[in-house]
């Protein structure tokens, strides 16, 4: 059951549409299934329908046992003993329809052996009024879901029992909710006779993808192209081994998909991607190769996604320094870069040229965004471009794919350093802002002071030894205040939260390691600190720029 949070709600509000009279039946989609080996309908198509169902059924059950325990048991009053009765009959026929561990109505999810059973035993318990299910604390997206939807279906349905004024009203309103969806709600069923044919009726019913992620509907295509039940079960297989590095999660699956089309074909949108790879994916030779590429570069893509954590993700490359750089780049929230690095790693590069362009993509994204702040339309477009022309063998080297992407994406250094002189940023506390200057400042203190050095990587963002502070305040600099010239880099334990103006950060910059806080120590306290100084500072920081990036 992938998010599902939209869907919940929807259900809900097509049922209240039904129990207040506003319409008289509501369609709720189709199911598409086929029998398996073991004369079992199996679904391709619909099963969150179906699970949202079960799930509710299970709600509106627990709410009726307990009204019946809270208003009924032990009553003497006969009009309520009555409606006990109707509460006993929606508990039959819920027990019915979900049924036991032995003989389930459903099974949910098919992935590994042991996450199915896993998930399978936490739906039976969730939907069997078990009180664990209910409450206990969950780390599995799938469950977390289900455990949502089943919470938030009892608030709503005792939100609308309340309604009532008086006990038999109460029970009269949940009886009417039981029954529009047992009565009003409609679906289409269709069972197919064999795997194959089951998934080409799905593609056909869900063409165009509305209510599907890509992902979803890209997976039901490639086993459509399979042929055979043999080539069928290791086309799944496969593709269950693939997604369980993304958390079976829809979102993630569809933007690493997306994210190789757009290293060895194009960008595509996320709306055109099932089209797209449809069109050129049309065989089971062709379909056998897309799963073989996703198979091999999905650990590189959770890498990318995560470069430290967990652990495995550091050991993916044995120099470090590519990983410390991909860090750097996580930090920042970038991720427009990775259909160059898939197709580096890929067609087989060495980590040393790996290193050298991760290098140069950090430097691009530095001078087009951080300093000058350009839109992101043509570094995507671009880096999608350089990443096909590598897959494509047009860029053959790492020489030639650094030329590349300095032609296409890397701004002038006369643009860079003008936009240098007057740059500006907020900073902040955590987040992409703070480790964006953070990261801005490391490197200028290295080029102009020669600190840090070769532990600025683990001193800086491995250790986070260092907070930014802003020398003058408002009334010292004015319109510089958030000025790069304005920041300082300073260790945290010499961090004061009393401190604010240039004056007294003086003897805290002056304890400082860093040579950079030591003469900027020594300027505040021969000169003060005022707008010009910001500017010469920040000047004396723009020779490097084009140095560094």
């Amino acid at each position: 059951m992938h998010g599902g949070a939209h869907e919940v709600e929807d259900f809900w509000g097509d049922l209240q549409d039904l129990v207040e009279g506003r319409h008289n039946s509501h369609f709720f989609g189709q199911i598409v299934t086929y029998k398996n080996e073991h004369g079992d309908q199996e679904i391709i198509d619909g099963q969150q329908r179906l699970t949202t169902s079960t799930i509710f059924m299970a709600a509106i059950r627990d709410v009726a046992n307990q009204i019946y325990r809270d208003k009924v048991r032990g009553s003497q009053d006969e009009a309520i003993l009555e409606m006990g009765d109707q509460l006993r009959d929606i508990r039959q026929q819920v027990d019915k329809a979900v049924r036991g561990k032995e003989h389930p109505s459903l099974i949910v999810q098919q992935a590994s052996a042991n996450q199915a059973q896993d998930l399978q035993n936490y739906f039976h318990d969730l939907t069997n009024g078990v009180d664990k299910a209910v409450n206990e604390k969950l780390t599995s997206e799938p469950k977390e879901n289900m455990q949502r939807a089943y919470k938030e279906m009892v608030q709503w349905i005792k939100a609308s029992y309340k309604e009532g004024k008086t006990v038999d009203t109460r029970i009269e309103r949940l009886q009417r909710t039981f029954d529009a969806f047992m009565n009003k709600f409609y679906i289409v069923m269709i069972s197919a006779p064999s795997q194959l044919d089951a998934f080409t009726i799905f593609e056909t019913l869900n063409s165009r993808g509305k209510d599907l992620r890509a992902s979803d509907i890209i997976k039901n295509h490639l086993m459509s192209l399979m042929g055979d039940n043999v080539n069928i079960k290791a086309g799944n297989d496969q593709w269950n081994r693939l997604t369980k590095p993304l958390d079976d999660n829809s979102d993630k699956i569809t933007r690493f998909i997306r994210t190789y089309w757009a290293s060895k074909k194009r960008i595509v949108p996320e709306p055109k991607l099932y089209r797209e790879i449809s069109t050129e994916i049309n065989d089971v030779n062709s379909a056998q190769a897309f799963l073989r590429d996703l198979e091999k570069l999905v650990p590189l893509y959770t890498v990318i996604e995560s470069p430290m954590t967990p652990r495995n993700h550091y050991d993916y490359f044995e120099n470090k320094q590519i990983t410390e750089t991909l860090d750097v780049l996580s930090r920042l929230r970038v991720k427009l870069y990775y259909p160059v690095l898939m197709a580096m790693v890929y067609k087989k590069y060495s980590e040393t040229g790996i290193l050298q362009v991760a290098n140069k993509l950090l430097a691009i994204f530095v001078r087009h965004r951080t300093i000058i702040n350009d839109g992101t339309n043509r570094l995507e477009t671009g880096f999608s471009d350089v990443a096909r022309k590598i897959w494509d063998l047009e860029l053959t080297s790492v020489d030639d794919i650094i030329a590349e992407l300095n032609n296409r994406l890397l701004p002038s250094d006369p643009a860079t350093e003008a936009s240098f002189s007057v740059l500006e940023k907020a900073g902040g506390q955590r987040g992409a802002k703070r480790w964006t200057l953070v990261y801005l400042l490391a490197e200028l203190y290295r080029a102009e002071y020669e600190d840090l050095g070769d532990q600025l990587y683990r001193d800086v963002f491995k250790d986070d030894n260092y907070q930014l502070v802003q020398i003058g305040n408002e009334t010292e600099v004015g319109d510089r205040l958030n000025y790069v010239g304005n920041w300082a880099l300073l260790e945290k334990k010499w961090v004061k939260e009393d401190v604010r103006d240039a004056r007294s950060w003086t003897p805290y910059l002056q304890k400082s390691a860093l040579k950079g806080n030591q003469q900027l120590a020594d300027r505040i306290q021969a000169n003060s600190w005022h707008a010009h100084d910001v500017d010469t500072r920040q000047h004396e920081f723009s020779q490097n720029v084009t140095l560094i990036w």
